[in-house]
């Protein structure tokens, strides 16, 4: 039974429920045909897309309120909570308009600390200091150094110094994924910016093939190093890759641009954007004539005293909102935004940007239910509903800043986002909206004016895409509909979907519906597994919906690797010579470890989870050889997998956290080092803390203070970016219970490496003065000694499944790439794992990105993952699986859960958490013993996480206890 049937039959309750209970703005119900007209075209369209493997998952808010007769015409899934992408922007723009009005300008300053002599000499520092202007551009920084030039300063004799303290330091949005950082819509944010926080690199192909390809760059700078590792190659095609490593200011290009292909050109960014504007603010300086220093340091600073003199202001507000709203603009949305807190709340944060907006939501009758993150709705943290959207745009028609934002929103097959969109349709003209499109959602809210001359606000929220273009094009049909109203008939032979009963529908559909009215999203499967095909679906909402489902994906993962690989699989590590071992005990040659994935690598101290390979192993079997001296180097070979280190669309603020490890075919512990922490004995002294293993290999700051009990507990442990230095900061009160923190390291192997060379010194081992620890391959020439094998892979899945352990998850997943198709890749894995699942009998209109669930880029229905589960109840290695999973009430990520229930001890099952994510599906039986499947996936908005986890614990004890009469 597809989802569509379930929820059809109930919309036009829902949405009068809601529209009673809503108070501002008041809004009316219509009644008339042509309403009920619009509803069939919607639903029957919506249906359509059930029918479709590529479109069957995908799942829409809508929302449809006539502005001239105040009456509300359609809803579907109104009040549903749903990722907007740059709809965000609208809640941004809205409340700029609200609280800075369309004739806002932001200011540019420039300050000096010392005295202009009468011959031009500044004797002090050049401050410029910036207030969060979005459009600043290097012609505007060019024309203030020529407005300095014409008050007669000649030359700067102190440093040249930028202030961005009006905002705070954070640099990205919260939640945004590290692999958008290197393009220009996921730009850094300062409050000092120039160019967007961008550069404009073009790639030329050479003359002929061969030839190194042309690479310029606008505007030039020396704060970023560009490598051109192009080709260019016979033909017209390209193709181009662009890679910034996190927390560096080098760009590298490679791949290859055809001799006849056209230019190509890509936005790039850099880190810490203001120093990148200190180095155009010189450049401009000196070619407006004004002399420098040679020694003259560019540097940050927070400005505290100076003498004013210029201050630069941006085109007014009302002209910047036109780009940022037809070109969605992140960067201006997010600059927008920490305006907003700096301006209203005194803190230049998205924070207090956001509180700014709720604010105006308030005014527009949007109290709670949502959340933003950010302003330009790059982040996938954003929940809204297509009501509150409705609600927002209808306020604003009350507004003296309405055209403003009128102005600023795409037209219809006219510009901007929507310039080639419905062209030649009812729409064209007809329709100005806001689009937002990202992997897996696509939004269009706005305006339309229907043919009677009516104006109406409609917002059309879409998640769960499999492919965009079937969105778009519900989008067009409800666009065009709207365009055409009230001159339009119902589908000829339409008849509202009538919904399935099932078996549990009674005990199953009240548990449901209370989730649905919440505004979040439940996908939901049960399956009897010792019943005939037509009698087996005991249950089913929403099944076919596509859902981020956070660590259920693990299911996958370990399902394949059991299959594939056998529940015996053991992973190996090689050590190899250059030589022979020595009889002699001292060691003439390179020694060379190499990795093939074990994700049990470790040391014997607290960061062991399981039996497996240790260093202590590894030093012990050199020590048992005779060996005690090596002269040479200790070569790491990580080359089994791919140098990916991180998950796609994983997010870039949980780099310091244990579950967003970094990957390689080479590692230990899990990525990651141990930091134990306790208060000490008297309030002032520092924190008493240890690292595991102990390593030099990572440097850690701490500045943590212990602090008298009941004082606020701000500790805190923290990677700095693309680096190794942990910094420990904050105060922890006395009586706080001792704890730890494990901290994922930079380069995997070479952290395996200067372990093992220390825990080799520790043991007697010793190198010459002049030996290194670096990453290679083994050569062929050389003399494999012995390997190292972990536990079987039975153990491993089980430790896994049961903690949910993302590092294991993903060395499974790129294993499998490795062996299977001979790349270590997550993206070669995920073709054994969908090629593996389409034997056991799962569809694979699914997206599958890496092998944890921590990307958001992950969907995936309750449907899929029951047919996993059924589908394994018929493999060899199914009992492996079965034990895998956590049980309920008694280990695992379900020890504490479903206690005192009939589920206890009986259900098992895999869990999965995210903020907006919650899933378990596995298996459990009835209380006359009948065996189920079950899947239960939950996206969205809830304002305790505790509420998913109680609807899924809910439907399994209830399970638990069913029995037949």
């Amino acid at each position: 039974m597809k989802r569509l049937l379930k929820r059809t039959g109930c919309w036009i309750m829902l949405m009068l429920l809601v529209f009673q209970l809503a108070a501002v703005p008041a809004l009316a119900q219509d009644t008339t045909g042509t309403s009920e007209a619009l509803a069939a075209n919607i639903e029957q369209a919506i249906s359509e897309l059930d029918k479709d493997p590529n479109s069957i998952g995908l799942h829409a808010g809508i929302a449809v309120y006539d502005l001239t007769d105040e009456k509300v015409l359609y809803g579907h899934n109104a009040d549903r909570t749903y990722v907007p992408a740059s709809n965000m922007k609208l809640f941004t723009t809205i409340a700029g308009l609200d609280k800075l009005g369309p004739d806002y300008q932001w200011k540019t300053e420039v300050y000096a600390t010392g005295k202009v002599s009468a011959g031009g000499v500044l004797n002090g520092d050049l401050i410029l200091k910036g207030f969060g202007d979005p459009s600043l551009t290097v012609a505007d920084l060019q024309a203030i150094a020529a407005a300095l030039k014409e008050k007669g300063i000649k030359q700067v004799n102190g440093k040249l110094l930028v202030d961005e303290s009006y905002f705070d330091p954070t640099r990205l949005g919260y939640g945004w994924m590290w692999d958008d950082e290197v393009y220009g819509y996921s730009a850094q944010l300062s409050a000092l910016a120039v160019h967007k926080n961008m550069l404009t690199i073009t790639v030329e192909p050479g003359k002929k093939a061969g030839d190194t390809p042309v690479l310029t760059m606008e505007p030039a700078t020396e704060y970023v190093q560009v490598v051109n590792q192009l080709q260019t190659v016979a033909g017209k095609d390209s193709d181009i890759s662009v890679q910034r490593p996190r927390g560096k200011n080098t760009i590298i290009f490679s791949g290859t641009i055809g001799v006849e292909a056209a230019p190509y050109q890509e936005d790039v960014t850099m880190e810490d954007p203001a120093l990148y504007v200190a180095d155009i603010w010189k450049q401009r300086l000196t070619a407006s004539g004004i002399k420098l220093h040679p020694q003259a340091s560019v540097e940050k600073t927070t400005l505290s005293t100076g003498t004013p003199l210029y201050t630069h202001l941006s085109k007014p507000f009302s002209e910047i909102l036109v780009e940022l709203n037809k070109d969605s603009d992140n960067f201006y949305a997010e600059m927008l935004l920490k305006t907003l807190g700096a301006t209203e709340k005194g803190e230049g944060s998205a924070e207090a940007g956001s509180e700014v907006v709720a604010d105006v939501l308030k005014r527009a009758g949007v109290e709670a239910g949502y959340v933003q993150k950010d302003g330009s709705g790059l982040s996938r943290f954003n929940w809204i509903t297509a009501n509150q959207m409705v609600k927002l745009l209808t306020f604003v028609q009350d507004q003296e800043y309405r055209d403003a934002l009128e102005k600023s929103l795409p037209i219809a097959g006219v510009d901007g986002t929507l310039k080639n969109r419905l062209k030649g349709t009812p729409a064209e003209k007809m329709v100005i909206a806001k689009t937002g499109s990202m992997g897996g959602v696509n939004s269009l809210s706005g305006y339309a004016t229907a043919k009677n001359g009516n104006k109406l606000a409609f917002s059309i929220l879409i998640n769960g895409i499999y492919k965009s273009k079937y969105a778009r094009d519900l989008q067009d049909k409800v666009a065009v509909l709207l365009a055409s109203y009230p001159d339009i008939k119902a589908p000829d032979g339409y008849k509202p979907a009538v919904p399935d009963a099932y078996k549990l529908s009674a005990l199953l559909d009240p548990i449901a519906e209370e989730a649905d009215a919440s505004g979040i999203t439940a996908g939901i499967v049960v399956k009897a597994l010792d019943q005939e095909q037509g009698e087996a679906i005991w249950y089913e909402h929403e099944a076919d919906t596509l859902l981020t489902p956070a660590s259920n994906l693990k299911l996958l993962t370990t399902a394949t690797a059991l299959a594939q690989l056998g529940k015996d699989y053991q992973f190996k590590t090689e050590m190899y010579g250059s030589t022979p071992l020595p009889k002699n005990g001292v060691y003439q040659g390179d020694l060379y470890l190499k990795g093939y994935g074990d994700p049990t690598l470790h040391t014997e101290d607290n960061l062991k989870v399981q039996e497996g390979v240790s260093m202590e192993e590894i030093a012990a079997w050199l020590k048992e050889q005779g060996i005690k001296r090596i002269n040479g180097n200790l070569i790491l070979d990580e080359s089994y997998f791919d140098q990916e280190r991180l998950g796609l669309g994983w997010s870039w603020d949980d780099e310091s956290y244990y579950y967003n490890p970094l990957l390689g075919a080479l590692a230990l512990n899990r990525g990651t080092v141990m930091i134990e922490f306790q208060p000490a004995v008297r309030a002032g002294d520092p924190v008493p803390i240890n690292l595991l293993p102990k390593t030099k290999y990572v440097n850690v700051i701490n500045e943590a203070k212990t602090v008298n009990s009941g004082q606020e507990n701000t500790f805190a442990i923290e990677r700095d970016r693309g680096t190794n230095t942990i910094r420990v900061t904050g105060n922890l009160p006395l009586g706080t219970a001792p704890d730890y923190e494990r901290v994922p390291v930079e380069d995997p192997a070479l952290y395996a490496g200067t372990v093992l060379r220390e825990t080799l010194e520790n043991a007697g081992i010793s190198f010459s003065g002049n030996s290194t620890v670096s990453v290679g391959t083994v050569p062929q020439q050389a003399v494999k000694w012995t390997e190292f094998t972990s536990e079987p892979l039975s153990e491993i899945v089980s430790y896994l499944n049961k903690k949910s352990d993302n590092f294991y998850a993903e060395m499974l997943l790129k294993t499998l790439g490795a062996v299977k198709r001979g790349e270590g890749s997550s993206s070669a894995g995920v073709e054994v794992v969908q090629e593996t699942l389409s034997t056991l009998g799962v569809e694979t209109n699914f997206d599958m990105v890496d092998g944890s669930g921590l990307t958001r880029y992950n969907l995936i229905s309750a449907r899929h993952i029951a047919d996993v589960l059924e589908g394994m109840t018929k493999h060899a290695a199914y009992q492996e699986y079965l034990d895998s999973l956590p049980i309920a009430g008694v280990d695992g990520t379900l020890k504490n859960r479903m206690k005192g229930t009939a589920a206890e001890n009986n259900a098992r099952a895999k869990t999965g958490t995210l903020t907006g994510v919650s899933s378990l599906s596995g298996y459990v039986q009835t209380k006359d013993g009948q065996k189920l499947v079950f899947s239960i996936v939950i996206n969205g908005y809830a304002p305790k996480s505790e509420y998913m986890t109680a609807i899924q614990d809910r439907i399994v004890s209830a399970l638990a206890s069913y029995e037949d009469k």
